[in-house]
């Protein structure tokens, strides 16, 4: 799915589905959102092990998560992950269901180079709808902007709706009505000491004033400077170092805060 962007409008038509099937389900306003629930929407009308797929899926040697069964409506579900991935993958095959357009994309026959682009974008809407199942639609972004924009208010957040960190954060800056970022870097130091900046996301307000996040780094954090150092503090302490940076020589002042999640390094802009 990489590269596969989801557009304003396309994200407000999942919202809509979302906040609809919430409302349907009676949950709206349950935390966390009872996925269960969300399955008569949806028409799924069971939900089964992943190793019980009645046929073998092509996945290139990686992992199958999870699956939809279109034409008996069945939802397949690898139990062995953790319990935020677990509810994450079920949102996903969710929204997949729940979205008219996804079945004819992924049923059709097309030859794979000319057909992945279309399968790309309803993968990555589908991680955006289930973003909006867990998360209970168009209020999160209401609920966060009451509270301070930080780390901590995003690992609030994630407690309450039963997901993890790194989905909350992304959630939290995708949705967020202020002007904040989030770079995913890596922890493994490169030859030259710089930390890579493997992707980030923007709040729309964001994008519009300075883009993409992540073009702010093409070399990635570099030793010496704030963000670099703030990472490295994050790797020893339980608590979100914060500092003070710039963007550009000249440009906005922003307040940075790390989260070490013993994966990556989550560095929030706001």
């Amino acid at each position: 799915m990489a590269g596969a962007e989801v557009g304003a409008h396309t994200l407000r038509r999942l919202e809509a589905i979302a906040d609809r099937a919430l409302r349907d389900a009676g949950v709206l306003g349950v935390l966390p959102t009872p996925l269960e629930a969300l399955r008569a929407p949806a028409r799924v009308h069971a939900v089964e092990p992943i190793s019980a797929l009645p046929e073998p899926v092509a996945t290139a040697g990686r992992r199958l998560l999870g699956a939809l069964w279109f034409e008996e409506r069945v939802m397949y579900v690898d139990e062995r992950q953790s319990l935020p991935r677990r509810r994450f993958t079920e949102a996903h095959e969710l929204v997949h269901a729940l979205c008219p357009w996804h079945e004819a994309v992924l049923r059709e026959d097309t030859e794979d180079e000319l057909f992945r682009p279309a399968v790309d974008a309803v993968e990555a809407e589908a991680n955006a709808g289930a973003g909006l199942l867990i998360f209970q639609g168009s209020a999160f972004a209401g609920r966060a902007a009451q509270a301070p924009c930080s780390i901590a208010t995003a690992l609030e957040l994630a407690r309450e709706h039963g997901a993890s960190r790194h989905a909350t954060l992304h959630h939290y800056v995708q949705t967020h009505p202020r002007t904040a970022a989030m770079l995913t870097v890596g922890r493994f130091p490169r030859r030259d000491g710089s930390l890579p900046v493997w992707r980030s996301v923007e709040s729309p307000a964001f994008r519009r004033r300075h883009g993409r996040a992540s073009a702010h780094f093409p070399l990635g954090l570099l030793p010496g400077t704030a963000l670099h150092a703030l990472a490295e503090t994050s790797r020893t302490t339980s608590t979100c170092p914060r500092e003070s940076v710039r963007l550009a020589r000249r440009g906005r002042r922003f307040v940075a805060e790390a989260h070490y999640n013993r994966h990556a390094f989550l560095v929030l802009l706001a």
